[in-house]
């Protein structure tokens, strides 16, 4: 009897940690989403983008890329997302036009 009802606690423990984690990441799945297709229409279709980092902050998600355009070296850029306001910056935080 201890043996199921522990196993019960640890299976509903567990559930809600993973309904939690899932939760937790949709805002920075989603502003990956947003910052890549920036990178892509402003350096190309063929740029390689790879997720380094995130952190969210008072209303504000900041993605860490670092992105490879087609026959260039390897760059660092944070993509800045506030509501509907997405800005691209480079490493010094100049903005990328």
């Amino acid at each position: 009897m201890m043996d199921k009802l522990t196993a019960a606690v640890l299976a509903g423990f567990t559930i809600v940690g993973l309904s939690m984690e899932a939760s937790a990441s949709s805002p920075v799945s989603a502003a990956y989403g947003q910052c890549k297709a920036e990178v892509q229409e402003k350096f190309g279709e063929n740029t390689r983008i790879a997720l380094k980092g995130s952190k969210r902050f008072s209303g504000t998600v900041t993605v860490k890329l670092s992105i490879v355009p087609e026959g260039e070296s390897r760059q660092r850029l944070q993509c800045k997302i506030n509501g509907d306001a997405l800005v691209l910056v480079d490493r010094e935080g100049q903005p990328i036009s």
